[in-house]
């Protein structure tokens, strides 16, 4: 349970450093952090404020990777950057994904 309150923290850190007024409140699944993952990887294709996260080893994000990943320092410093512009369109190409994820499909 620790891990998914992580992974949504994370999810919510990434929408406010976007300078997005938006909360994931749906259920954590490793279909979520998958789609996350893609989430995280498609912004760093246009800013270099996430370079420092690492791929997964095996391809795809797992909430497990989410969690070791997106610790509460790193998270803080996310939301405390300038707005990530490019950040709002994979937000918004994304939403759709995450809250069918997030529901089980």
């Amino acid at each position: 349970m620790k891990e998914q309150a992580a992974v949504k923290n994370a999810i919510n850190a990434f929408y406010k450093g976007a300078g997005l007024n938006l909360q994931f409140s749906g259920t954590v699944t490793p279909r979520v952090a998958e789609v996350f993952g893609k989430m995280v990887f498609e912004t760093q294709k246009c800013t270099s404020a996430l370079n420092w996260v690492p791929r997964p080893a095996g391809g795809k994000a797992t909430i497990s990777w989410v969690a070791r990943n997106f610790t509460q320092r790193i998270l803080s410093q996310l939301s405390d950057k300038q707005s990530l512009t490019c950040a709002k369109v994979v937000i918004r190409n994304f939403r759709t994904d995450l809250q069918m994820a997030s529901m089980g499909q």
